[in-house]
Formats: structure tokens, C-alpha cells, sequence
């Protein structure tokens, strides 16, 4: 047997943090929540309290930013900003960089205020990552630079809610020029004048970069682990998850593979900055020394292995709840079959494209099991096996038939949850191989977990597919739409059932998406016929 055409495919977006520059300083997993909430909007009582670094060994909720600051993890930083209607909010990051003038800067951060005795989580802002590090105006607002946008904004105390005041993105796809999407003075234009973001861009020049101050470890220099959760990279390699390692109190937690499927407890005691770990059991001690001296990640180094292992502290995540599988912040694999949407928010079934390490099928023989990056089990298997099934005249046929210049050639796979036969493949620069219908263009995913919502954010890139009438040849022809989550009409699109010049197909959606904090600021619709 053979799969069917599972999606077909796209040019895949750039989210609106360059992964590029992202990857080049940390990683693509952020300071964020898992978005499981199955409302449209995230109610402020449920966010009262909450911290992006939670911490299991306190027994309240900090209701300060000092007492904030205190709960932060190794790896986390903070700032103070005078954004809150001219008073401080507080800003907490996981991503800090040497701006280049001793300024510890940051492109993602989460934003705190106190209210009434309490302690209220606003919301998570980015910018374009180190080249665009967050920044304040003269007139205290924050200003985040997307490379093709510019926003402006602060926090409303009376709502509790971050306000963008101005802003200008400009779309390329409309018009080879720029066409530009314009928010000001609560109006939306979409114009061809690029004075507005020139205006911003201007003013993000003269703006002051946010300056962060390192926390999560004591005076006496000890890291302040418990509570915290982190994903650990080996070595060098800052592009893939090694393992998450959960620190549940002062001396126990556990580690979980990326994909969720397995995992091992351990105790561990902390001396200053020698901490001596035993996995699994007390008899497996492996010592390490911890450091954080770059500014990016703390480290942990493991002298006997000759292993160096980089922490990145994913904000929200808790011990108690966390699932490697269901943590989606800042995810370049994650895809949303869309059930229902409106204005505010998409709600649907979340997947993730099948793919393989490079290194796993480049060193498989027949008949070895592989497993993708989603923990799913695939069997090398010939093409002349293959073919004894399909019935080619010859296998040279049936190979002439399924391999492309991007395809694997050694040989197919079978497996999945449908037991069908697939082709890899990957182009020269990437590091995995995606698992492909085999006679068929298209990529195989995994659903991860149904029924979750997201909420947009205003500024929220979408590209939506559309057809418009009495193209070439007489027929409907398929373009692209531009436009920001505050333009999205939800489902008042016209659809082709009716007398319209242009429609839409966003009755169920397939759409990339790009997350932080429970909210969308990308999704990109894929073009199913």
C-alpha cells in the first residue's frame, strides 16, 4: 500500500522572528505557555498571579515584582520599563544577547504589572530578533522592530491590556513596491505611502534598547533551579532539542525526550556552582559545573562525558503540567486543522509534519527502524520490495517513478499510523528528512492533540489563500492575501458559492502557525484543492 496525498505543498513562510538571526544567538523555543484554552480569549482572572516562571516550591503566588525577580530561574533576566501609563512594568526574558555596548538586550519578553496588591501578566512581545532588540521611546512606549513592520505601544492600566498606538507593516506580495498596513490613531489604512513606517523606523533608531539584568541565582552564586523547566542543546548545536530536564523541588526531577515518549528521573544535589546529578538511579552520579558567563544560556558542563549541555528556560512552563509534545512556543513544525474561528481567535487540531534526522536514514540499512523527531516508528524497506506490491514492470520503472533530485534513493519507508509506504526527502541545506506520499507530492503529519485554541494578536501576520475571477485562460486564479490579525474578518469571508469577484477558502483551513504565550503572531493558510 501507498499513502494518499496528505497536504500539498507550500512555500513555507518566515515566521515573523527570522529564524535565521533567532537561531543564530538560542533557540526556537520561547518564553510561553501551552495554548490548551479552549476559549477565545484569555480571561484576566485566569492570567491574575501567573508568571512565566512558575516555581512548584512556592506556596503563593508572587504579588511583586519583587517577588517576581525572586522566583525567576538561571537563564531568565528582567528590565524595568516605564510603560504602564508612564509607571513600571516589569519585562522577564529567557533570550538575552550582548548588544554589542555592554547592553544585555533581548527580541522576546513578557510583560508584568502590579495592580491592586497583585501581579498581572500582560502579555508576550517580540521584535526581529538580535539585530531588532526591544527597545523604549522618549514618550515611554515600547517599540518592537519585524525588520517589515514597526510597532509602538504600551500598557493600558485601566484594562490591563498592551495597546499598540502605531503601527506599519509593509507587504511585499501586493506589490513589488510595498503596499503598507497602517494602524494609527484607532484607524487601520492600507495605503502606498510609506511615511508612517518610515516615521517608525526612524523612531526605533533613536530609541533607547532595553537593558536586562541577569537573575534566578543567589548571592553566594547558586542557581536557583527548582521549579523551572528547561530544553537542553548538546554541544554546538543550538537548532535541535537534545531533552527537556524538569526540575520538580530542591533535589529530584526528571528529563523527557522531545518528542514526550520517554524519559528519566533524577536526584540531584547543588554545592555553588558543582551540581552532581544520579539518573535513574543512585548509583548513576554524573558530576557537572554550572556556569553562565556568555549572556545567552546557562551551561552545564559534564567533565567525565566531555559534554557541554545549554539551557534555555521555557518561561510558563511548569513542572506539574508540562508535555514535551504540547509545548508549542516559537514551534517551526506546527500545523492547525481548523475546526472553528472567528475575529479573535482559530481553534483546531494541532499537527506536526513526520520528519527523520538525516543521520538516522543516512545510516539505516533494510529492514531498520527509524523513528521521526515525533517519536513515530518507520522500517527501511527496498524498492524492489516495494514494487513486488505495486507491480511495475520493473523496478527501475517504479524507482524512475517515485524518486525526484530532493528524494532519498537507498531506499522507502513503511510505517506510521497507517502502515503505508513513503519517500523522504530534503533539500541539500536541511538536517532532516520530511516523510512524503510516496507517488505523490505532499508531507505525512502527526496529530498531537485536538481542540486547541489560540488567541490572534492584533499585530498577527496572515496570509490567507483567495481566488479571484476571469483569470488566464477564463478560469479563477489562486493569490496569495496579506494582512494583520486586526484586518481578519473571521468567518465573513465570501466563499466561491457566492456572486463575488474574489473568494476565499477559510471553511476549513490547514494553516502553519507561529505561537508564543497562547497567542498567534503568524499563521499562514496552506492551499488544499
Amino acid at each position: 500500500m501507498y499513502g494518499d496525498n496528505v497536504s500539498n505543498p507550500i512555500i513555507k513562510k518566515m515566521l515573523i522572528i527570522s529564524l535565521s538571526t533567532v537561531l543564530a544567538a538560542s533557540t526556537i523555543t520561547g518564553c510561553g505557555k501551552t495554548a490548551t484554552d479552549t476559549s477565545t480569549e484569555t480571561s484576566k482572572e485566569e492570567t491574575k498571579g501567573e508568571t512565566t516562571e512558575n516555581s512548584s516550591e512556592k506556596s503563593t503566588e508572587p504579588k511583586n515584582f519583587e517577588e517576581l525577580i525572586s522566583n525567576l530561574h538561571p537563564g531568565q533576566s528582567y528590565a524595568y520599563a516605564p510603560i504602564s501609563d508612564g509607571e513600571d512594568a516589569l519585562l522577564v526574558t529567557s533570550y538575552i544577547f550582548d548588544n554589542g555596548d555592554g547592553v544585555l538586550g533581548t527580541y522576546e519578553a513578557t510583560i508584568f504589572v502590579e495592580n491592586n496588591g497583585s501581579l498581572e501578566k500582560i502579555t508576550t512581545v517580540q521584535s526581529g530578533g538580535t539585530a531588532y532588540p526591544i527597545a523604549v521611546t522618549e514618550d515611554n512606549n515600547l517599540i518592537l522592530s519585524m525588520r517589515n513592520s514597526t510597532i509602538k505601544g504600551h500598557v493600558d492600566k485601566a484594562t490591563g491590556k498592551f495597546i499598540t498606538i502605531e503601527e506599519s507593516a509593509v507587504d511585499y506580495m501586493a506589490s513589488e513596491d510595498g503596499v503598507y498596513h497602517n494602524y494609527k490613531d484607532d484607524t487601520t489604512e492600507i495605503v502606498e505611502d510609506s511615511s508612517l513606517f518610515d516615521e517608525l523606523s526612524d523612531e526605533y533608531q533613536s530609541a533607547n534598547v532595553l537593558g536586562f539584568t541577569k537573575a534566578g541565582i543567589t548571592d553566594d552564586g547558586i542557581p536557583q533551579l527548582a521549579g523551572a523547566v528547561y530544553a537542553a542543546y548538546k554541544g554546538d548545536d543550538l537548532y535541535n532539542i537534545s531533552s527537556f530536564y524538569i526540575f520538580d523541588s530542591d533535589t529530584t526531577g526528571s528529563t523527557q525526550t522531545p518528542d514526550g515518549l520517554s524519559g528519566l528521573p533524577f536526584t540531584y544535589e547543588v554545592n555553588g556552582t558543582d551540581i552532581t546529578f544520579s539518573f535513574a538511579s543512585a548509583d548513576d552520579v554524573s558530576e557537572s559545573t554550572f556556569s553562565w558567563d556568555e549572556a545567552a544560556f546557562p551551561i552545564l558542563k559534564f567533565a567525565e562525558k566531555d559534554e557541554t549541555i545549554s539551557l534555555s528556560c521555557l518561561g510558563n512552563a511548569s513542572p506539574e503540567t508540562f508535555e514535551a509534545q504540547k509545548y508549542y512556543d516559537n514551534d517551526n513544525n506546527l500545523l492547525m486543522q481548523v475546526t472553528k474561528f472567528d475575529e479573535k481567535s482559530l481553534t483546531g487540531d494541532i499537527y506536526r509534519e513526520e520528519r527523520i534526522r538525516a543521520t538516522d536514514v543516512e545510516n539505516a540499512k533494510i529492514g531498520d527502524n527509524i523513528f521521526s523527531v515525533n517519536g513515530t516508528q518507520f522500517t527501511a524497506v527496498s524498492f524492489e520490495d516495494v514494487n513486488k506490491e505495486i507491480e511495475y514492470a520493473t523496478d527501475e520503472e517504479f524507482k524512475a517513478d517515485v524518486l525526484t533530485p530532493s528524494r532519498y534513493s537507498k531506499f522507502l519507508v513503511k510505517g506510521g499510523d497507517d502502515d503505508f509506504y513513503y519517500a523522504l526527502e530534503k533539500q541539500d541545506y536541511e538536517e532532516l528528512y520530511t516523510v512524503v506520499p510516496m507517488m505523490s507530492e505532499g508531507t505525512v503529519r502527526k496529530l498531537i492533540e485536538k481542540n486547541v485554541t489560540f488567541a490572534i494578536k492584533d499585530n498577527c501576520e496572515i496570509t490567507l489563500q483567495k481566488f479571484v475571477k476571469g483569470g488566464p485562460d477564463s478560469g479563477d486564479t489562486l493569490t496569495e492575501e496579506f494582512l494583520l490579525g486586526r484586518e481578519f474578518k473571521g468567518d465573513n469571508y465570501p466563499d466561491s458559492m457566492q456572486d463575488v469577484d474574489e473568494y476565499y477558502m477559510t471553511n476549513g483551513m490547514l494553516v502553519w502557525l507561529g505561537a508564543v504565550d497562547g497567542e498567534l503572531y503568524n499563521f499562514v493558510q496552506v492551499y488544499v484543492p
